[in-house]
């Protein structure tokens, strides 16, 4: 399938009576999660994942990347409003967002997150689209031994640029990996560490993992944290008019200064590419590009739109980049695209080359979802943002019980297995385990992820080239780019550790 042809299927399809009612839907829930502290972009693709079973490829892609790509929008009005950032991702926004609020312009600060938003999303599917010629060539050239050396390349960039402590990542993901074994060898066809229960013959589940590690551990954190949602005491809606004139204020705003979001959202892009970086890094270097290049950097931390303007922009602009290395070679940009590449597993979609050539219509759609999902949040948002913001005062006593239970049916409804339900609690209680004690999460279910495909194309890259397959150029390339940046950022540690002492 041609780019063009792939272009009008994928714009068709996603604009058709199959596919737009899943991408408005997911759009919707995706806000709605974003509005709600605690909640996050895993939690919301998490809670889609069951319902993908039923759905033909193109909604069920619509579905759940429309549910992760309006995440942030939510988000940002929370932690504009309230103080109180929705997701991780909407940490930079809380540095100016607050303080334009305290001035009386969060509406205004509002508006200019969720067009910036847009505009940021806009842009990263622009470049996404640009760069599948290039990824269409690129992806012919991998085979199983660079993928192989391209999946160890992908964990090291997680365990050693995600938030938390290096050697916890990289313990994290080696867990992940060991957690991949669990079911029927490739080779030899042998159960390995099924316990006899002929419930894993076929591997972990990967719904009811996604489950616990991302839902039932945030219900878990949110019921032992009780109170309210919000831990905003100063924080009080706005009357609807007052709200409306500010957002598009803050719009204008926001497309007045364009040359600031599309370099913002550029950063945003290249970080993308990069896996294991995400969204957060990303909005905290595009502020600081922001405060460079102002003309008002005493203002910054203050009350600045511009500082609104630039994190909100790089944190949509992500997406572009991180689907970009998923799509192409089967290696998550981030944990959200690991979500998702779990999702496309269900969909019976294969990544790599094969999606880039049969299946370009469905990489439009994705595509498309990306710009229409966030042009459904940046409406919705605006009209929806009181209304919204009335979730975040629930007491978590009365919201936690609702969604376990929901989290659970969805566990127990994709196979109708009692055990399933069992590994969704089992990972819910590591996942929270691992967030108290900082190991990431994302890193072991990129390794979970990537351990299915590691082992598969590990037997073929021996099968094929025998145990010097690293010996190409290109997994040469690669092992000489995870060595040297491993062993700079262990370096770079043990420095810091020196100092510290």
């Amino acid at each position: 399938m041609g780019i063009l042809e792939g272009f009008v299927s994928g714009l068709f399809q996603a604009f058709s009576f199959d596919v737009f009612p899943y991408l408005l839907v997911g759009s919707l829930f995706g806000l709605i999660v974003g509005v709600i502290p605690g909640l996050s972009g895993h939690f919301a693709m998490a809670m889609a994942i069951p319902f993908l079973y039923t759905m033909e490829p193109n909604a069920g892609v619509a579905f759940i990347l429309g549910a992760h790509a309006t995440v942030a929008q939510g988000g940002g009005i929370t932690a504009i409003l309230f103080s109180t950032p929705g997701t991780g991702q909407n940490a930079a926004t809380m540095l100016d967002g607050p303080p334009m609020r305290r001035q009386g312009l969060g509406g205004q600060a509002v508006g200019a997150a969720l067009l910036a938003c847009f505009m940021g999303a806009t842009f990263g599917a622009v470049a996404l689209a640009i760069l599948l010629p290039v990824l269409q060539e690129a992806s012919l050239l991998f085979g199983p031994p660079e993928i192989v050396i391209l999946s160890f390349l992908a964990l090291t960039f997680v365990a050693v640029l995600g938030k938390e402590d290096m050697a916890r990542s990289l313990v994290a993901a080696l867990l992940g990996l060991m957690l991949a074994m669990v079911g029927l060898d490739n080779v030899t066809n042998q159960a390995r560490f099924t316990f006899d229960s002929f419930a894993l013959i076929d591997g972990l589940p990967l719904v009811p993992v996604i489950l616990g590690l991302f839902a039932v551990s945030e219900m878990f954190d949110l019921f032992i944290r009780g109170g309210s949602l919000s831990d905003s005491s100063d924080g009080k809606a706005m009357s609807m008019r007052e709200t409306q004139r500010q957002i598009f204020s803050g719009m204008k705003i926001t497309l007045q200064k364009w040359w600031l979001v599309m370099r913002c959202s550029s950063i945003g892009t290249l970080m993308g590419l990069v896996p294991g970086l995400g969204s957060a890094p990303a909005a905290f270097v595009a502020y600081g590009h922001a405060k460079q290049t102002s003309k008002d950097k005493a203002s910054f931390g203050k009350g600045n739109i511009e500082g609104v303007i630039g994190a909100e922009a790089a944190n949509d602009a992500v997406e572009g980049g991180a689907l970009a290395s998923t799509i192409a070679f089967g290696i998550p940009g981030s944990s959200s695209m690991a979500i998702l590449l779990g999702g496309l597993f269900i969909l019976g979609m294969e990544t790599g080359p094969r999606m880039m050539t049969s299946h370009l219509d469905i990489v439009f759609v994705m595509i498309f979802t990306i710009v229409i999902g966030n042009l459904i949040g940046t409406i919705f948002g605006m009209f929806l943002v009181n209304p919204l913001t009335r979730a975040t005062f629930l007491r978590s006593s009365i919201l936690v019980p609702v969604l376990i239970c929901i989290v659970f049916t969805g566990a127990y409804v994709v196979h109708n297995a009692w055990v399933e339900m069992v590994i969704a609690l089992v990972f819910g209680i590591l996942g929270y385990v691992m967030k108290e004690l900082s190991y990431s999460r994302a890193a072991m279910l990129i390794g979970l992820v990537l351990g299915y495909a590691i082992e598969k194309n590990l037997y073929l890259a021996l099968q094929l080239d025998g145990p010097r397959f690293y010996l190409d150029p290109i997994p040469l390339t690669l092992v000489v780019i995870t060595v040297v940046f491993l062993a700079w950022n262990i370096w770079t540690f043990i420095r810091d550790r020196k100092k510290e002492a």
